[in-house]
């Protein structure tokens, strides 16, 4: 039996949840696009993968 001092479940991110989620995508999509030295970093395709994490993280199976 819940106590009433426990906090109910809640499907909502909080704001700084969020902005760590989006900064660790946005890292790992950086390192994965930076395997190539010689050419450069195509950052559309940068955003479109970080954006793929933070949706996949957030619940979204299919992004």
């Amino acid at each position: 039996m819940a106590s009433d001092n426990e906090i109910e479940p809640n499907d909502e991110w909080d704001e700084e949840v969020m902005l760590d989620l989006r900064r660790f995508a946005m890292e790992q999509a950086l390192t994965a696009h930076m395997h190539k030295r010689d050419a450069q970093v195509d950052l559309a395709a940068v955003f479109r993968d970080a954006d793929r994490i933070v949706n996949y993280c957030a619940g979204h199976m299919n992004p």
